[in-house]
């Protein structure tokens, strides 16, 4: 018996929108990450540049809470926010930077490294191992701030981010690897408050 070509049509478009969908652990990873909750997260950056062949490690830690208050603290850097000023520390040049917030591009800003590649873009599954979603989102570099590909290991059962792999247009990758993350935890208002140390620059473009 032959089957109308309506049928076969009907069979490979209803089979292409199953595999287009996403996998059910995104909708617990975009409510974790959507900016309105109170994150902390303690992570390990290791970045290798593709040109230079060479590796690059650093630690952090980002705080954040609603209001764009944040703070990032990422090496020798800290970037801080209190939901009106925005401080820009390197410890490295001794120097303080202090802008408006208004005045901040913070589409790819430390502080949104995991809002921001999640929001606006659909993510399909790789593969699973020990209880962890490997979720991948492909694309033009003009889409994601010049990451071409994001790859993100994810906890199942939690839609916590375990690791968060960027690659940019250059081949340089970026990967976080999570090694702490509480949420709704809302740190105190300190936080938000950087107080230099002695003898730093201070250059107040406000």
């Amino acid at each position: 018996m032959k089957i109308p070509l309506y049928a076969i049509l009907f069979l490979l478009i209803t089979a292409f929108l199953a595999s287009a969908q996403e996998p059910a652990v995104m909708a617990l990873v975009r409510k974790n990450y959507s900016g309105n909750t109170a994150v902390n997260a303690q992570f390990d950056l290791t970045t290798y540049w593709s040109i230079r062949e060479r590796e690059e490690k650093r630690s952090g830690e980002l705080q954040l809470a609603g209001g764009n208050r944040f703070r990032v603290s990422l090496g020798r850097e800290v970037f801080v926010s209190d939901g009106e000023d925005y401080y820009q520390f390197s410890e490295r040049n001794s120097q303080l930077v202090i802008r408006k917030l208004s005045d901040i591009d913070l589409s790819f800003h430390p502080s949104r490294m995991l809002s921001s590649f999640l929001t606006g873009r659909t993510f399909t599954e790789k593969g699973r191992s020990a209880g962890a979603v490997e979720l991948t989102w492909r694309g033009k570099a003009s889409e994601a701030g010049g990451f071409t590909s994001i790859t993100a290991f994810v906890e199942e059962k939690t839609g916590i981010i375990k690791t968060l792999i960027l690659v940019d247009q250059d081949s340089n990758v970026n990967t976080y690897a999570f090694k702490r993350t509480v949420f709704n935890r809302p740190p105190s208002r300190d936080v938000f408050r950087f107080n230099p140390p002695k003898g730093v620059e201070i250059i107040d473009m406000r």
